[in-house]
C-alpha cells in the first residue's frame, strides 16, 4: 500500500527541520532602545522565531541618525552589550562566531545569532576598531546604509541620484581588512560605484544580505541584473528583502517576493539566493504618526507584505514556494543551505 500523500503543513515542518536562515534583522537597535526592560529577546521575539522555525539570524547593528557621528561608537557597543545580556538570560539563543559554533548551536536546539553591522559609522576612520568589533563577535559587515560615511555612500531609494563616487581610501582599506580577518562582506545598500569597488578590492565570495531585484523595483538601493551576476560569479548569495518587493502597495505580495527569488535563480542559479527578510513592522507599529510620516518621507514606497510581517509568518513563504512548484532540494537551498555554505566557506 502506498503511504498517504504528505500534507503541505507536514512538508513545511520537514523542510524547516534544520531551521531557516535570515541574514538581516534590526534586533540590536530595538534591544538597546528597550534596555530598561528585561528579557526582551525571550518575550518579544522568541515566540515568533520559534513559530517560523528560524534557526540562524543575523542581528544587524544600525546607528540611527541622531547618534551620528559623535555617539555612533558608544551606541554600537551598547547594542552589542544588550545582545550579550539578553542571550545570557535566555538559553534558547547562542551568539556564534564560526560555522562550527552555528552547527553546535543548532544541534543543541538553539537559535544561532550572528552579529552584523549595517553601516560602518561606529568605526569612524579607525581601522583598529574593526578588530575590536571582530573580537566582540562581529562577523558580517555592510559599509553603508542610505547615507554617506567615511567608507563611501549608500544607494538612494530612487532609480538614479546616488553619489557617482566609489569607496574612499579608508573604505578600500576596510574591505581588504575584512577579508583578511574573515568577516562576511555585505554589499546591501552600497551605491553602484561602491559595489564595484568592493569587488575590485576583494577576491572571495561576497553577499547582499537583504535586497531586491531592480527588475521589479527599480531603485539604486536594490540590485541590477549585472550586480546579481557579479555576486554569482564570486559564489555569493543574494538575500531577498520583504519590504521592497514593489513600489506599489497592491503588488507587495508573497507572489512578488517569490518573483524576486525566481529572478535571481534565472540569472545566477539556485545556489545564489537566500532570505534576508529585514522585518521592520515590529518597530513601525510602535511609532507615532509623526514618526511614521518622517520614515515614509525618507524611505518612500516601503510596503509591508500582509502575510509576511514577521518571523512567525515565515512558513507562509515556504507554502508559497511549494505552491509555485519548487521542489524540496530547491526550497532547502533557498531557506538555509545556501547561507550555510557561505558560513562554512568564510567563518
Amino acid at each position: 500500500m502506498n503511504p498517504p500523500p504528505e500534507l503541505t503543513e507536514e512538508r513545511i515542518t520537514r523542510l524547516h527541520g534544520q531551521g531557516m536562515v535570515d541574514l538581516h534583522f534590526d534586533l540590536p537597535m530595538f534591544l538597546y532602545d528597550n534596555r530598561a526592560r528585561k528579557n526582551v529577546l525571550a518575550s518579544d521575539f522568541l515566540p515568533e522565531l520559534e513559530a517560523g522555525d528560524i534557526g540562524t539570524l543575523a542581528a544587524g547593528i544600525y546607528i540611527e541618525d541622531q547618534y551620528v557621528p559623535d555617539k555612533a561608537l558608544e551606541v554600537a557597543l551598547g547594542q552589542i552589550a544588550r545582545i550579550y545580556v539578553e542571550v545570557e538570560r535566555c538559553d534558547r539563543f547562542a551568539i556564534c562566531r564560526s560555522f562550527g559554533e552555528i552547527k553546535r548551536a543548532r544541534e543543541q536546539g538553539k537559535i544561532a545569532l550572528l552579529i552584523a553591522m549595517e553601516g560602518a559609522e561606529p568605526l569612524g576612520t579607525d581601522l583598529n576598531l574593526l578588530r575590536i568589533f571582530y573580537e566582540l563577535g562581529l562577523r558580517v559587515i555592510g559599509l553603508t546604509h542610505a547615507r554617506s560615511n567615511a567608507t563611501g555612500s549608500g544607494g538612494v531609494f530612487a532609480p538614479t541620484g546616488s553619489s557617482p563616487k566609489g569607496l574612499t581610501g579608508f573604505g578600500c582599506e576596510l574591505v581588504r581588512e575584512c577579508e583578511r580577518l574573515g568577516l562576511i562582506l555585505d554589499l546591501a545598500h552600497i551605491n553602484p560605484a561602491g559595489f564595484v569597488d568592493i569587488l575590485e578590492n576583494t577576491a572571495g565570495p561576497v553577499i547582499v544580505s537583504h535586497t531586491n531585484a531592480r527588475k521589479y523595483y527599480d531603485i539604486e538601493r536594490n540590485v541590477s541584473d549585472e550586480q546579481i551576476k557579479m555576486i554569482g560569479a564570486r559564489g555569493g548569495v543574494v538575500g531577498i528583502n520583504s519590504i521592497l518587493v514593489s513600489s506599489k502597495k497592491e503588488n507587495a505580495t508573497l507572489d512578488r517576493y517569490v518573483d524576486h527569488i525566481a529572478h535571481v535563480i534565472d540569472l545566477i542559479g539556485l545556489d545564489g539566493v537566500g532570505v534576508g527578510f529585514d522585518f521592520l513592522e515590529f518597530i513601525y507599529r510602535r511609532w507615532s504618526e509623526d514618526e511614521r510620516g518622517k520614515f515614509h518621507q525618507k524611505f518612500p514606497n516601503v510596503h509591508f507584505i500582509p502575510d509576511l510581517l514577521h518571523h512567525g509568518q515565515a512558513r507562509n513563504l515556504t507554502a508559497k514556494l511549494i505552491e509555485r512548484g519548487f521542489n524540496d532540494d530547491q526550497i532547502e537551498k533557498i531557506l538555509f543551505r545556501n547561507w550555510m555554505r557561505i558560513f562554512e566557506e568564510l567563518l
